[in-house]
């Protein structure tokens, strides 16, 4: 490095890494605070590479600046340096920071018409991330396209061999941004009819790309939009010449061994499950089982088949366990140590609890066991019928939740009769 810039106030970042590797949550979001207003990235990234995992966690909901905006459809391939390897489908986070700073010198009056959309904004404002990054994406991969290397790029201790195909990949990838994130976000609302309009503009265009970059796009939609992974083997088995179907083929397989290489590793998905919030784990094994079925029943995808039983079974195991952990730490424990009644702020927490348990339960039956949710779902039910903290009408609305409404009529009934 030419400079310094681990260095802050005087003294190595590196010295505060053991103290916020132990930090409590509340630390974590008050340093993100302060790490928010830094105008070095790389004290930001020394700082904040250690944490990358409870960040994941967290998922603070942090300021929505240009670079984040930037990058938020790359946002699932980014790694530390340490975790990038030359040929993978990844991208080096050192890299985005002179990226970052080259588009926006390339985008002119645009740059700053950006900065006045997200101006007070943050990375959960949906509507005006897809706005503001239709008028970025395709302008900032038309720069990368043709932009030559930063002239700060040794400084990020990357190859200088490395930039060309980088850069070429993530603007393969923003060319299509707008499109995968309009069929991540059906994904995400469970939509039964995918957007064939934006499937279609990723599908017509993609085996024009660099080869980097076409098998990038595809594991992003392994990834977001697993939903529309049958499509996109199908396509990948029928293209419209012959080095077309060679091109898609190979991106294909190329993203798919991505994937289930991460599935298969001891931390892979393990840790996004075991120390993810709740809240978020069951859309993430639904995206996880869905995929998993579409690779059982698409022939396009049958050279994986054999890597799948142990996926699943992995897969149920942390699943179980989370739902374990999710059902002591925020219903059962909340109701046996409770004294006072419970209020509403205390019940709007159990109901929301209650949801996000039966939400990962749907999910993480498609991939085994389902037995064993029955006994659980009965342990967190038997848990709300013996609280002696609850009114009988909240009594009724969590039985309703964990249960069902059948469950919750009869408890009610049964009220009534003992009054």
């Amino acid at each position: 490095m030419g400079n310094d810039s681990s260095r802050s106030g005087g003294g190595d970042v590196s010295d505060l890494r053991p103290g916020l590797l132990e930090a409590d949550d509340h630390k974590i979001r008050r340093i993100l605070a302060v790490v928010d207003g830094a105008v070095d990235p790389a004290v930001n990234r020394a700082l904040l590479d250690p944490l990358r995992p409870r960040l994941a966690s967290l998922k603070p909901v942090r300021p929505l600046r240009f670079a984040r905006l930037l990058f938020i459809p790359i946002d699932p391939l980014t790694v530390p340096a340490r975790g990038w390897r030359p040929g993978n489908l990844t991208v080096p986070r050192p890299a985005l920071a002179p990226i970052a700073k080259l588009v926006r010198a390339g985008l002119g009056d645009l740059a700053q018409a950006i900065d006045k959309m997200i101006d007070g904004r943050k990375v959960d404002a949906i509507q005006t991330i897809t706005k503001a990054g239709e008028a970025l994406w395709p302008r900032a991969a038309e720069v990368l396209a043709h932009a030559p290397m930063p002239a700060d790029w040794a400084e990020t201790g990357l190859p200088l061999t490395l930039y060309a195909s980088l850069a070429a990949s993530i603007a393969a990838v923003l060319r299509h941004a707008a499109q995968l994130r309009c069929i991540a976000q059906d994904e995400e609302l469970g939509a039964l009819e995918t957007d064939n309009d934006a499937v279609d503009n990723i599908m017509a265009n993609i085996a024009k790309e660099p080869e980097l970059g076409c098998a990038m796009i595809a594991q992003l939609i392994l990834l977001r939009s697993p939903h529309v992974a049958r499509l996109l083997g199908r396509v990948a088995a029928s293209g419209r010449t012959s080095e077309e179907k060679a091109a898609l083929r190979k991106a294909m397989d190329r993203a798919l061994e991505a994937v289930l290489s991460h599935m298969e590793r001891d931390t892979g998905f393990v840790r996004d499950i075991v120390n993810g919030a709740l809240a978020e784990v069951g859309g993430e094994v639904r995206r996880m089982t869905t995929l998993l079925r579409a690779i059982e029943t698409e022939a396009a995808f049958a050279g994986h088949l054999p890597r799948l039983k142990a996926i699943r079974t992995k897969l149920d195991e942390v699943c179980q366990t989370r739902f374990t952990r999710g059902l002591t730490e925020g219903l059962v424990a909340p109701l046996a140590a409770g004294s006072r009644p419970v209020d509403g702020t205390a019940q709007t927490e159990l109901e929301m609890c209650a949801r996000d348990l039966r939400k990962l339960e749907t999910a993480a039956r498609k991939a085994g066991g389902p037995m064993t949710y029955d006994g659980l779902l009965l342990q967190a039910a038997e848990a709300v019928r013996s609280a002696a903290n609850l009114s009988e009408m909240r009594r009724c609305r969590l039985i309703e939740i964990v249960s069902g409404p059948e469950a919750a009529e009869s408890m009610y009934h049964k009220a009534i009769r003992d009054t």
